[in-house]
């Protein structure tokens, strides 16, 4: 079973097998298993008090190992203390020590938080484009939205040239309005994203949906063309993709 939908279907089974009236008093229980069986369990500290956590597993796909980091966070708070920074650093350090070459995720594109951390920051690149991955989401962020996501792959053991210079910038952003002007023809091509798109959401649902379906064709579009994201560029809130880019490591997840 692989469809987000009929995995919702289990937390009835859950449910009624374990005699509970929430699945989630099972999410305890499946974050220890990966902690005893091999995955890496992290918690951030400020002083006594817990302020975050991060918590990844092996993933296999296509005949290649690495690790899945699926989630990472921390209390609203904390959330510019560099906890989150801090807490990647160590799941590098244990990826590399169990001989990792790769750690992979998935992030919300549309959240330029997520962008900037995860490729700017971090140094993950992405050749893959997941339509609404969870399926329906009920959280404050990702309600009524579809749940796309991009995947980040963190090349480890790599040092990876992701300079950038003159990128042809498809698209234009106004507010909370985007328009894409340009077909990509360049080496190094620009998308820009809505900075605020949370709040673009609580302000016009429709109008938020309408602009992540047509960033999920754009991506489509460009990944199609052989471009590989390989950085956020923070004064134009814009992912940055090359042309032909040459990873040693094949993409696992196409």
């Amino acid at each position: 079973v692989e469809n987000s939908s009929e995995i919702e279907n289990f937390m009835e089974i859950i449910k009624s097998a374990w005699h509970s009236d929430s699945a989630l008093s099972g999410f305890k229980d499946t974050i220890h298993s990966m902690a005893y069986h091999g995955g890496f369990v992290l918690g951030a500290w400020d002083e006594e008090k817990l302020i975050g956590m991060s918590f990844s597993y092996p993933g296999y796909k296509n005949n290649y190992t690495y690790l899945y980091s699926h989630m990472t966070g921390v209390i609203d708070q904390k959330k510019y203390s560099g906890a989150g920074y801090m807490m990647k650093m160590k799941q590098k350090e244990l990826a590399l020590d169990y001989g990792y070459r790769m750690i992979a995720w998935t992030f919300d594109p549309v959240m330029s938080l997520n962008g900037y951390f995860n490729i700017g920051k971090l140094g993950a690149v992405s050749r893959n484009y997941l339509d609404n991955f969870y399926g329906v989401m009920n959280d404050g962020i990702n309600k009524g939205l579809p749940t796309d996501r991009l995947v980040a792959e963190w090349h480890i053991k790599e040092n990876y040239n992701v300079q950038f210079n003159n990128p042809q910038f498809i698209n234009q952003v106004d507010g909370y309005n985007m328009e894409f002007t340009e077909k990509p023809a360049g080496d190094v091509i620009g998308i820009k994203i809505i900075r605020d798109f949370y709040e673009f959401k609580k302000n016009d649902l429709n109008k938020a949906v309408q602009t992540k379906l047509m960033l999920r064709s754009k991506f489509h579009d460009v990944f199609s063309a052989g471009y590989v994201l390989i950085n956020f560029d923070k004064v134009n809130n814009a992912y940055i993709f090359s042309k032909n880019y040459k990873l040693k490591e094949k993409n696992v997840f196409s």
